[in-house]
């Protein structure tokens, strides 16, 4: 076996049993607060929560993964990229938090009236989830995994630990909910910063610096502007198109694929350094074909929850939520191709460097999700949702893995 086989399967152990950790204290906080909330007012946490995220990640998430790219070169440059990069989460993310808290009422009036407070709460997630994920950026780049998923998995922990607290004290609320998130990802900072060396900050930053940084940035961004929107939109959406109800009934049916999303995520966590680093087309090209072989098992697995829905749906969050079964099964479908797809989409970023096409899949993704949410969320409600999401999945996924094929058959 190879030497970057064999530090990829101990890295890709590493991040999936942190990850692992982290998804089972992520989801018991979500079904505590889903349960003792009510469908209702689990509609406006989430929806309030995904609204704060969507802001957030159409900018910082270029941000972190410009971070990742430019920082695992570990040549002398490497600093000044960092430099840079912390500069612009500090500055985006008290602006963007600054505007968020101004605009929130009249959003809230826009979608419901019963968002005006939650939403103003959230309007705190976006400087600190900026700040928060910086120090796991580094920590990526340097392929310290163990720390990465420890302080992942701590904060989790710590977030479960406060809507327990909030509950045993009658305090639950939506408001409430919200800022135990919030509180999370400050301990996340806090505790992350002491675990990577900010020397960086006496580097400086040169023209060359933001230009490289830029180049590489700027279709990445806008991608993630549209993958950030798609990926949340359908909250709001529900909302506006159904009711509070209706919106915490498929967000609860979505709530069992955190594990699949939390899979993906730590495998492209292994997957971005990888790509970035290695020499040449023939190792990207094995490298992905191995992978796209594991996370094809991994996504298969995701179907096994079909036949248990019904009773993991009323064993979690109560007879209330008998209208999300249906929205579980079908939701399945469409994350069996979104693990699949991980090492692909990977490949066309980190390896080919084709962010531009990057973002006109997600372009293509928000478009035909929003579409389909207003054909079908009126006349289906949380069924409807569940449909729109996993059409969109399968196909965006299965476009992605056909481009990078395309890819590197051009390449050869």
């Amino acid at each position: 076996m190879k030497p970057w086989q064999t530090r990829t399967a101990k890295d890709s152990a590493i991040v999936t049993v942190g990850m692992g950790l982290s998804t089972i204290f992520g989801a018991l906080s979500i079904f505590a607060i889903a349960r003792f909330l009510g469908p209702a007012d689990f509609g406006l946490y989430v929806t309030a929560l995904a609204i704060a995220v969507i802001v957030t990640d159409s900018l910082e998430l270029a941000i972190s993964g410009s971070i990742v790219k430019f920082a695992s070169r570990a040549d002398e440059r490497a600093a000044g990229f960092i430099k840079y990069g912390f500069y612009l989460k500090l500055i985006l993310g008290l602006g963007l938090g600054l505007v968020f808290w101004f605009l929130s009422r009249p959003l809230a009036n826009l979608l419901s009236p019963e968002l005006i407070k939650p939403l103003a709460v959230a309007a705190w997630f976006i400087p600190v989830l900026f700040l928060s994920r910086f120090p796991r950026s580094l920590l990526q780049a340097s392929r310290q995994f163990l720390k990465d998923t420890s302080l992942e998995a701590g904060t989790s922990l710590f977030r479960l630990l406060a809507v327990i607290g909030f509950y045993l004290t009658g305090r639950l609320t939506v408001s409430s909910a919200l800022a135990a998130f919030l509180l999370g990802a400050l301990v996340t900072f806090l505790i992350g910063s002491l675990m990577v060396s900010w020397k960086f900050l006496k580097a400086p930053i040169t023209t060359d610096t933001r230009n490289h940084f830029f180049s590489f940035q700027k279709w990445m961004t806008l991608a993630y502007v549209v993958a950030a929107i798609h990926g949340r939109i359908d909250n709001p959406l529900v909302l506006r198109l159904s009711s509070p109800e209706t919106s915490g009934l498929y967000q609860a049916a979505y709530r069992f694929f955190m594990p699949a999303l939390q899979l993906a995520a730590a495998l492209s966590l292994v997957f971005a350094p990888r790509f970035a680093s290695f020499p040449d087309l023939k190792t990207s090209r094995e490298y992905m074909f191995k992978a796209s072989r594991l996370t094809l098992a991994l996504g298969l697995l995701v179907l096994t929850i079909i036949p248990f829905a019904r009773r993991l749906v009323n064993l979690i969050f109560g007879a209330d939520y008998a209208g999300s079964i249906l929205p579980v099964q079908i939701l399945s479908l469409g994350f069996v191709a979104f693990v699949a797809g991980a090492p692909f989409v990977a490949y066309l970023i980190y390896a080919a460097n084709q962010t531009k096409l990057f973002l006109l899949v997600n372009l293509l993704q928000l478009v035909l999700l929003v579409s389909l949410d207003f054909a079908l969320v009126p006349k289906l409600g949380a069924i409807g949702a569940a449909t729109a999401t996993s059409t969109t999945l399968i196909t965006v996924n299965l476009l992605m893995a056909a481009l990078a094929l395309l890819d590197v058959k051009k390449k050869n």
